[in-house]
């Protein structure tokens, strides 16, 4: 048997706040989520994908959304109503 990892729950929630925000200081970010123990590597494996950006101004880094980014939250949402409309029913 395989363990996958599926960060996708992680992603929606960071991105989420993104969409409410606009950007957000990394250690901001982190806080709001603390659930998921965020860390930096999180954050450069979600701009990897080009899901995000990180700009470092001052001493952290400040983390914006990208447009794909923003496609990958609505289909990720539209997936998940999806799932829940076959398991009502």
């Amino acid at each position: 048997m395989r363990a996958i990892d599926d960060s996708s729950e992680k992603y929606a929630a960071v991105l989420r706040e993104l969409r409410i925000w606009k950007h957000l200081p990394e250690s901001d970010l982190s806080r709001m989520l603390r659930r998921y123990f965020l860390v930096t590597d999180d954050f450069r494996e979600m701009e990897d994908q080009g899901l995000l950006t990180m700009t470092f101004v001052g001493d952290e880094y400040m983390i914006s959304q990208t447009m794909l980014g923003q496609i990958w939250l609505e289909q990720y949402e539209a997936d998940q109503r999806q799932k829940e409309q076959y398991n009502v029913r």
